[in-house]
């Protein structure tokens, strides 16, 4: 009987490595310790009942009574905190989960003081520890789990659950630093994309600085080419005169050789008459001889 047990346990163990889950994720067993106190033995012991069916709230209000009637009840503070950690599974927001989990934790915290009970406070460290593991607290319940280990050498589980949070832990550190490199790579590309940038602003402002001078430049040059066409103005009469002149000289010409046409003309027409009549003497002069020729 007792091999198989262990073969179970074996399996069960080898099952929540592949899984990454915690092995005897809470030690979950009532703590029933010998209670003279009649009204607090029966407080814990209506408690325990609720407890088994279930009814963890109302095993909640039966735990607080006896923590009432005994403050120092190391079974009454232990068993509460198991009741309101069974609560977390059901719990319906975070804050309700914070709540349940800070008091739970404050009253295993609390069971180291009220009794000498190894086993017990083993359990409550163990407890403490899973707590810490479940909200990532790695470190916390890598020392919960030793505290437990202290009292409780021979609690495989919570060896299991310490070297899981060992784990995790260095997951946890090894995820911090990738984050870290990653977001000290995005704020060196940041501060590279800032500086192109700037650089970029630079060169387009020397752009445009260089544009505005090529502009002015080029105004400056219209206005000294308008200057000088201002400036050559007033020769252009002396060329109209002169081009008047020419228009005259060429007229002159015109008339000369239109005088000296009718010049020769004239003497042309001279010459006519003198042919003309020399030839109507000859006329007569052969009419009036009939001398042959």
């Amino acid at each position: 009987m007792k091999n198989n047990i262990i073969t179970s346990l074996i399996i069960i163990a080898i099952a929540s490595s592949a899984m990454g889950l915690l092995q005897g994720c809470s030690k979950d067993d009532k703590y029933v310790p010998t209670i003279n106190n009649k009204e607090e033995r029966q407080l814990i012991k209506d408690g325990n009942k609720l407890y088994d069916e279930g009814n963890y709230r109302e095993a909640e209000i039966m735990y607080n009574k006896a923590t009432q009637v005994n403050p120092n009840s190391s079974a009454a503070t232990y068993n509460l905190a198991l009741s309101l950690t069974k609560q977390l599974k059901s719990a319906d927001n975070d804050s309700t989960k914070n709540n349940l989990t800070a008091r739970a934790l404050k009253l295993y915290e609390t069971v180291p003081s009220l009794t000498k009970d190894s086993t017990l406070i083993a359990m409550a460290h163990h407890n403490r520890g899973n707590l810490y593991y479940e909200n990532e607290a790695y470190s916390e319940a890598i020392e919960a789990y030793k505290q437990s280990l202290r009292h409780n050498p021979s609690d495989n589980d919570t060896r299991y659950n310490l070297r899981m949070a060992q784990l995790k832990l260095k997951e946890q550190q090894q995820q911090q630093d990738k984050d870290k490199n990653n977001q000290n790579q995005d704020q060196q590309n940041q501060d590279q994309q800032n500086q192109d940038q700037q650089n970029q602003e630079q060169q387009n402002q020397e752009q445009q600085n260089q544009d505005n001078k090529d502009q002015e430049k080029q105004n400056q040059d219209k206005q000294n080419q308008e200057q000088q066409k201002g400036q050559e103005k007033p020769a252009e009469p002396k060329q109209q005169n002169g081009n008047q002149q020419d228009a005259s000289i060429k007229m002159n010409e015109r008339n000369m050789q239109q005088v000296l046409k009718a010049a020769q003309d004239k003497e042309d027409a001279v010459q006519r008459k003198i042919y003309n009549a020399g030839s109507g003497q000859e006329r007569r002069e052969r009419q009036s001889s009939r001398n042959k020729w």
